[in-house]
């Protein structure tokens, strides 16, 4: 019988860990880093000086110097401490001073994640350092430390999410009643308290006037840029800063002393101020306003993508007879050759469907002609009113300012220095209360277009104006050239009249009405002599 095989001897590789050792915590040289953090909505028990005073308090109780005060304001306490301004340039290797303690009031205002809390502790061990939880009694240092972070770690992140919770519903619970919950709000708008408690969004008339200007500046042409240029001109604050001085407003400040931001106005800000649909759901802008804006904003998109954004003299005016889209100006330029061997160059200019295929491109000095020779036919003797949109109303905002000078009046009724001066004063709150009466009687007015007439003709507003101003003119009232060459040569061409054209003009109303014209429009070809 053979002996066994000799069995070999296995022999295993240590694995060894890559975590740093954890150094111990030695009082020598030691000084401490008073931290406070403080969220955007807080209460006085978490303010900032409270907790510099605890944590000076502590450090001045166990003879410890303070090498710094790091605040952190307006700072979630889901952000990573090492990403806070303040806290980051201490959690560094090389920090301003050298420290060895980080003292807080309480474990929330450092961290409310846990795995953020167990990853910064790993960081003070392996450095010698550590951490003082004044309210919880946690000093790192002991070895019962790290059972006690992460656990109330996980409260606090359990009630931070319940927070969030409670605020979502609450906020979704005043939308659903119609009431301002305190976020930001729409320019345009602005908060008015309610008699019995409670805010509503009510309209600022300072932004609506700037709103309609921009309306009528988009309405007509009128760049996002030059709008922006013309706006930082006239020094009109920003949205974000406006929302400022209201602010000051509700808690009676003067606006004028408000800092503010000092931020310009930019194109892509306007052009998603104007195309929001709430300024149409407030009553800020009518629908066919808005629409006519994304209209033109598209319109000039659209030059722009094919290089050229440069408007000329009917540009926006004339629009296809089949599509009733913008037409496109074309300009082809002919060379050619002269007896003598030089060359000559000949522009053309046209006006054409942007689709291509409705109908041949036209020469435009002769559709520029023909547009303005119907016009003048039309409209000559025609008087000019001017279109006003006047937003709606339920008078809230003029109710809340009375209520606001009640309140001032009657504060001064106690501090009176006679009995005649409290019943002066008295008379003039009784006027006041009379006034917010008439107001709360008055039914909402539901606002609309208006059409002013004014003492001039259209031959007469349009004589003196250039041929650019024209164009602009007429964009702004809203007066558009449909025109059309068919194929077989005949022409399709009438003025399409802006929306409430019976109201501006009764006079081609009750023209148009007697000649019987299908449709918006008027039919100029056998208006005028042109030849097929």
């Amino acid at each position: 019988m053979s002996a066994p095989t000799p069995r070999k001897r296995r022999r295993f590789k240590k694995q060894v860990s890559a975590r740093m050792p954890a150094v111990p915590f030695t009082p020598d040289g030691d000084a401490a880093v008073c931290y406070a953090r403080q969220s955007h909505y807080t209460d006085e028990s978490t303010s900032s000086e409270v907790q510099t005073r605890d944590t000076h308090r502590w450090t001045k109780a166990y003879d410890i110097p303070v090498v710094a005060t790091v605040e952190d304001l307006h700072v979630s306490g889901d952000l990573e401490p090492y990403l806070r301004d303040g806290l980051k340039l201490w959690l560094s290797d090389a920090p301003p001073k050298p420290w060895k303690t980080l003292v807080v009031s309480k474990l929330d205002r450092l961290v409310r994640n846990v795995m953020d809390a167990l990853s910064l502790l790993e960081w003070l061990r392996a450095r010698g350092k550590r951490l003082i939880c004044i309210a919880e009694g946690i000093d790192s240092s002991n070895s019962m430390s790290e059972f006690m972070i992460t656990l109330i770690a996980a409260f606090a992140r359990m009630e931070r999410e319940r927070m969030q919770e409670r605020f979502r519903a609450s906020k979704a619970a005043l939308k659903e009643a119609g009431r301002w919950a305190g976020e930001g709000h729409v320019y345009g708008t602005m908060p008015v308290q309610l008699p019995g408690g409670g805010w509503i969004l009510g309209l600022d008339p300072f932004a609506v006037k700037i709103l309609q200007s921009l309306s009528k500046m988009a309405r007509t042409g009128s760049s996002l840029a030059a709008m922006a240029r013309w706006l930082n001109e006239k020094q009109v604050v920003t949205p974000r800063d406006r929302q400022l001085q209201l602010a000051a407003e509700r808690r009676g400040d003067d606006p004028a002393t408000v800092e503010l931001k000092g931020y310009e106005w930019k194109g892509n800000t306007l052009g998603r101020l104007l195309t929001d649909p709430n300024l149409v759901e407030f009553g800020i802008f009518e629908p066919a306003d808005q629409a006519e804006i994304v209209a033109r904003l598209a319109e000039k998109s659209k030059r722009k993508t094919r290089g050229s954004n440069q408007p000329y003299e009917f540009s926006g005016i004339l629009v296809c007879a089949e599509c009733l889209e913008s037409l496109w100006h074309r300009i082809a330029v002919r060379k050619r050759k002269r007896n003598d061997g030089t060359t000559i160059e000949y522009e053309y200019r046209y006006w054409q469907c942007p689709t291509r295929k409705h109908g041949p491109a036209m020469q435009a000095e002769a559709i520029e002609e023909f547009a303005t020779q119907a016009f003048y036919k039309i409209f000559a003797k025609v008087p000019v009113r001017e279109r006003v949109v006047l937003p709606p109303t339920s008078h809230a905002n003029e109710i809340a300012k009375l209520e606001r000078e009640y309140g001032k009046l009657m504060s001064g009724v106690a501090r009176a220095k006679s009995p005649e001066d409290r019943r002066r004063i008295m008379d003039d709150g009784d006027k006041i209360l009379s006034d917010i009466d008439t107001l709360r009687a008055l039914p909402a007015d539901p606002g609309g277009v208006q059409w002013v007439p004014t003492d001039r003709t259209w031959q007469q507003e349009l004589a003196e104006l250039s041929p650019e101003d024209r164009r602009l003119r007429w964009l702004e009232v809203g007066f558009a050239f449909a025109v059309q060459k068919r194929s077989d040569g005949t022409w399709s061409a009438s003025w399409r009249l802006p929306e409430g054209w019976r109201e501006a003009m009764p006079e081609v109303a009750e023209w148009y009405d007697r000649t019987a014209n299908a449709g918006e429009t008027i039919e100029i070809t056998d208006l005028l002599d042109r030849k097929q």
